[in-house]
């Protein structure tokens, strides 16, 4: 075989393993940078909801980053939640107005 042969194949040998492990590092750095961004959320609306109470900015500091994803997960279901309710206060509203509409409707035909 030649040299430059061997050369090229450890040369892309080199290449792969750098990609690799640029493809590890960056999935890692997403997680970090995705578990700061959360902390700061939750710090963030303790600040707001609690007038920035030290007593639950530390147990936020004291979790662990699975405990924020969950604190995460509940608090996007509550946020969706509320979406839902919010679609079906105005449905049964409009229900309401055109329910009122006929009854007086029907109130004026028969009066």
């Amino acid at each position: 075989m030649k040299t430059s042969t061997k050369v090229a194949i450890g040369l892309s040998v080199a290449a792969v393993a750098g990609i690799v492990s640029a493809a590890i590092v960056s999935d890692t750095m997403v997680d970090v940078i995705r578990h700061k961004k959360n902390r700061h959320q939750v710090k963030k609306f303790v600040d707001d909801k609690f007038d920035g109470n030290e007593k639950m900015l530390n147990v936020v500091d004291d979790l662990s980053d699975d405990d924020l994803d969950s604190l995460m997960n509940v608090m996007g279901k509550i946020k969706d939640s509320r979406k839902q309710i919010s679609v079906y206060g105005e449905n049964v509203k409009e229900a309401t107005d055109s329910l009122k509409g006929k009854l007086e409707g029907l109130l004026d035909h028969v009066l």
